[in-house]
């Protein structure tokens, strides 16, 4: 598990985002201007954050940008893979991002290129972070393993609660 900075920055940067917001209508303009798979569920990153949160599950965020043709590929090819859409509908929480909406997360988490597809936990702790296009079988490769371990790391919170 890779974490690239403490959960309480994390949230901080998603709670000042909203502050700092691009209106709800120049979001909802720009990611309509990026052909959206079925499996990006939610409108903004507070959005899925709070669903995250709510479901105990991994918040996976794609950031892309203008006219970027690997995020269209990213877009196409991996998350409108039957397979992916499956897995991600799942067991995580989704939102497709666009940079300029999200500049200081973008950021704060590093994202230097396009597409990036970060998985964070409900805690907050980036789990993965895939930069560049990748096609659904590394995709996969990369990410069902985490999601396999926070699925079990879940199961035993759960088990020890009960006791």
């Amino acid at each position: 598990m890779q974490k690239l900075s403490p959960a309480i920055a994390l949230l901080a940067a998603l709670v000042c985002h909203a502050s700092t917001a691009v209106p709800m209508y120049a979001q909802a303009t720009r990611a309509a201007q990026v052909p959206q798979p079925r499996v990006f569920t939610e409108t903004s990153i507070e959005k899925a954050w709070s669903r995250s949160k709510q479901q105990q599950q991994p918040l996976l965020v794609m950031f892309t940008s203008d006219n970027c043709k690997f995020c269209k590929k990213m877009l196409a090819e991996t998350f409108g893979h039957p397979a992916i859409e499956q897995m991600l509908a799942s067991n995580t929480q989704t939102v497709l991002a666009h940079k300029n909406d999200y500049e200081a997360l973008v950021k704060k988490l590093g994202v230097r290129g396009y597409p990036s597809s970060v998985l964070i936990s409900p805690k907050g702790d980036v789990l993965e972070f895939v930069e560049g296009f990748l096609p659904p079988k590394e995709f996969a490769a990369r990410v069902v393993p985490v999601l396999q371990k926070q699925a079990r790391s879940n199961q035993v919170a759960q088990q020890a609660t009960v006791r």
